[in-house]
């Protein structure tokens, strides 16, 4: 009976999904976007804005073009830096409040997910003023949020083009989805010369993230013909730049590349959610405070291997997309060719395989939650028996 309400709740979420309405935002591409997105502020006739970033970008000197281009062309801005990861509501709260003391026009986020997260939720509930709990689900907005102009400064999670926001409950520790057409940003800037700073690490994980987001999507049952040219182009991309921008990451073209691959994962996913991965993921952050795309990159290529023959065509083609084989080869092969693709990468870039504060006492807990997030909202190709999901969880726990 559960397998048969899982997917009565695919079809659901899928036509829900399709019928989203999805407005695309203006994109600015390439070295000095941001920059060029700072400019049209002016233009646009919006006289003040909120910057929305954390701490370390606030003190980093990443936004003092952005600043001065505004100062330029004399356009007020107050700046909120007190986004946390895995931001809570009342991070969320404490933005809107400054938005609406300093009476800003407009919200620019300016940082990687959970800092995009927190600026379109913050441009929402703005002019939806309530219980954050209430945006809990789709489409549960009213009215459409102040203008909003989203900078990633990392190049994994997609949420400058996605109709998504992840909100922690501070009480609960519960990971909350909103999935709204009104949180897409209006504007984008995808600027390579932001990401050159980030660190390796981050620029794995980030990246993991993004490969997450493509090869889930590719797999949905949601795909479509549009989301599936999307995915594969991020997966190309991915796999040919991630690890030249992880060497060095003054490597402009690759950087370019892993923030145009971000953007087509994210869009792809948007239209067809993800799977297993994040649903095992979203609880090691919750419960170990795992950093998202660390969490992913730890369980992709163990996930993919459990759903067995069902997936083997469709990883067949990611494997002869990224010349692991051609066309004459069987297709569990090369299904196994890209998985062991995702293990390489993952190692040459150093990336933990464990979370800190994982233990065994965590795992019916874990399996619970992902078996219900996944069953809830993930249209996968095949539904996962607790068993298999505990002993992806269970190779996670520290060796003896």
């Amino acid at each position: 009976m559960r397998i048969l309400y899982f997917k009565f709740r695919a079809l659901v979420v899928t036509w829900l999904l399709r019928l989203i309405p999805r407005n695309a935002p203006v994109v600015y591409k390439g070295a000095g976007s941001a920059i060029a997105l700072a400019e049209q502020v002016a233009i646009l006739g919006l006289g003040k804005l909120l910057i929305v970033t954390d701490e370390f970008l606030a003190n980093s000197g990443i936004l003092d073009g952005i600043k001065q281009q505004l100062d330029k062309d004399g356009v007020a801005y107050a700046i909120f830096d007190g986004v946390l990861p895995d931001p809570s509501f009342d991070q969320v709260q404490a933005g809107e409040a400054l938005l609406r003391t300093e009476r800003c026009e407009a919200v620019m986020a300016v940082g990687g997910g959970s800092v995009l997260d927190a600026g379109k939720l913050i441009a929402l509930l703005h002019t939806n003023p309530g219980d954050l709990k209430a945006f809990d689900g789709i489409q549960k907005a009213k009215h459409p949020g102040v203008p909003l102009l989203a900078i990633p400064t990392t190049a994994g999670t997609g949420s400058e083009i996605t109709f998504a926001s992840v909100i922690t409950d501070p009480l609960s520790h519960r990971k909350v989805p909103v999935i709204d057409s009104k949180l897409i940003p209006g504007y984008v800037a995808l600027d390579a010369d932001i990401m050159k700073g980030m660190p390796p690490g981050i620029t794995a994980a980030t990246g993991m993230d993004a490969l997450t987001h493509a090869v889930e999507s590719y797999l949905s049952t949601a795909s479509t013909a549009a989301t599936e040219l999307q995915a594969k182009a991020a997966v190309r991309l991915i796999f040919k730049y991630l690890a030249k921008a992880w060497h060095d990451g003054a490597d402009m073209e690759a950087r370019d590349a892993m923030a145009v691959a971000a953007f087509y994962a994210g869009s792809a996913f948007g239209r067809t959610s993800v799977g297993y991965v994040h649903g095992i993921a979203h609880q090691l952050g919750r419960i170990c405070q795992t950093p998202h795309g660390n969490a992913n990159a730890m369980v992709l290529p163990e996930v993919l291997a459990a759903y067995g023959n069902c997936v083997h065509a469709r990883l067949a083609d990611l494997a002869i997309l990224t010349g692991l084989g051609d066309d004459g080869d069987d297709s569990a092969t090369l299904a196994n060719r890209f998985i062991q693709a995702i293990i390489d990468l993952r190692t040459e870039m150093d990336l933990p395989l464990k979370p800190k504060g994982l233990q065994a006492g965590h795992i019916t807990d874990i399996v619970k939650e992902a078996v219900t997030e996944t069953g809830d909202l993930y249209p996968v190709p095949r539904y996962l028996s607790d068993m298999e999901i505990t002993a992806i969880v269970r190779g996670l726990l520290p060796a003896n």
